[in-house]
């Protein structure tokens, strides 16, 4: 039996604690390499904690490789040995900075760096330090610039069918600032839901901010309203123009029973985070949810770290008026988390139609890689492929199996072979079946010839 005196404290929450405790007996040699780890609710009983705080420690030690994933037989003790000085450095260097070593990288999900229109935006942010001079020193608006959220609103209107007042729209750092705001506008008994399998970074926060949460069953059609009715959930997090990483589109029919839940009691609310949706290809986005919101129960959420650069720290909100009354009361007296130079910078790349111009373009870029990952898949006839989807928006194809090979000894075959992946059953909050031999491919900075080669030593694993 594994016991910890694991203390929950303000720096740092209990599935930390317990992955710190952990990690240090495995690089210490107290836990060996091939022993069997607990069950998930073992080890929660006998440390008096929540289930969803052993599989987070869990899924961070599989994630670093401290852990291997055996199907239908548990967690294992990975053969890792300590390095000399610190280890944690050592781990978070290992962890962090993997994608450097890889000879291709299924896994990161990076912008078109090479294709960032660099040129344009310099002399963008040169305008900005010729015509701007206090107002880039001075303290700016809480909420964001007042350049920036007029033109976040006219460019919702004009891609995403949304009609808001720029007064409703908060601009913040990262989606992890603006959650860690949105959150103290709700009560302390709130009750969030993150889809399953879903986007791992949504528990993450949740479990970071100790917030209460349920994980909710997706179908065909989205997230899936038979399990929502049965959490007692108060506040969705959903992806509905493109869920990550199943890929389905929230029908239509689907919305409506969404909005229509949100709207059956005063407490509840809809976070919509449409984090990829400009890129849908060959068709016109569906609209957004926020866009058919009659009683003001959905927040929406998204980003420019896809669209421009993860460098370009802008994300955004729109918050329902009522929401928004409360925010500007609980929060005025914080400063806004993002540079005025950027905030400006970002209005003009809009105003200008340079931001439209580039989407248009990296929009194609992303579409034709889509489509030579689909060709050299389609043409590898030793990976046993049974289904391929995706490839009409988004930048990841889904990939089923057809082999007895458990999900972990293929990516740990494909990792000798440079290749680094991973496969749906790594997002399930709970195991099952359904999502296990799928792999997901992203692609959106590999290149034809990395992916093409890749491709050849995927096959390879099943051959050899």
């Amino acid at each position: 039996m594994l016991l910890y005196n694991l203390k929950k404290t303000t720096e740092k929450p209990l599935y930390e604690a317990l992955y710190d405790a952990l990690k240090k007996d495995i690089l210490e040699g107290r836990l060996k390499a091939g022993q069997k780890m607990p069950s998930r609710r073992e080890l929660a009983a006998s440390n008096a904690v929540s289930i969803t705080t052993v599989m987070n420690a869990y899924q961070q030690l599989l994630m670093e490789g401290y852990l291997i994933s055996r199907e239908r037989s548990g967690y294992y003790i990975a053969d890792v040995q300590a390095m000399p000085g610190d280890p944690l450095v050592y781990a978070a260097a290992n962890s962090f900075y993997k994608e450097r070593h890889w000879f291709a990288d299924f896994r990161s999900n990076n912008a078109l760096y090479h294709h960032f229109p660099a040129a344009t935006w310099k002399k963008v942010v040169r305008e900005i330090l010729t015509e701007y001079d206090e107002e880039l020193i001075r303290r700016g608006d809480p909420f964001g610039i007042a350049e920036l959220r007029e033109q976040i609103s006219a460019y919702l209107e004009r891609a995403r069918g949304i009609q808001v007042s720029p007064t409703c729209i908060v601009i913040g750092a990262g989606i992890e600032y603006l959650y860690a705001r949105l959150i103290t506008l709700f009560p302390a008994a709130a009750i969030y839901a993150a889809e399953n399998p879903g986007y791992r970074k949504i528990p993450g926060i949740f479990e970071a901010y100790h917030l209460r949460w349920k994980s909710v069953d997706m179908d065909e059609a989205g997230i899936s309203m038979a399990d929502l009715w049965t959490k007692d959930v108060t506040i969705a997090h959903v992806s509905p123009e493109h869920h990550y990483p199943l890929g389905t589109i929230m029908t239509m029919r689907r919305r409506q029973e969404l909005l229509n839940w949100a709207d059956g009691a005063p407490d509840r609310y809809i976070i919509e985070d449409d984090y990829d949706c400009e890129f849908r290809y060959g068709a016109m986005p569906i609209p957004s949810l926020k866009s058919l919101d009659r009683s003001d129960r959905v927040i929406y959420m998204n980003t420019f770290s896809k669209t421009l650069s993860p460098a370009v720290r802008i994300s955004y909100m729109v918050l329902p008026p009522a929401l928004m009354e409360s925010y500007i009361r609980r929060t005025h007296f914080f400063t806004n988390s993002t540079s005025s130079l950027e905030q400006y910078s970002v209005a003009r790349f809009i105003e200008k139609g340079h931001f439209e111009r580039h989407l248009n373009r990296i929009r194609k870029l992303y579409r034709a890689e889509g489509e030579t990952l689909l060709a050299a898949l389609q043409n590898n006839p030793e990976i046993p492929i049974t289904q391929i989807s995706g490839g009409t928006s988004g930048t990841h194809l889904l990939v089923r199996l057809n082999t007895d090979l458990p999900d972990e000894i293929v990516k740990n075959r494909a990792a000798r072979a440079g290749i680094n992946v991973f496969f749906l059953s790594d997002f399930c909050l709970e195991a099952n079946p359904r999502y296990d031999h799928t792999l997901i491919l992203n692609y959106s900075d590999l290149g034809a010839d990395i992916q093409k080669e890749a491709i050849r030593r995927l096959g390879s694993i099943f051959t050899g």
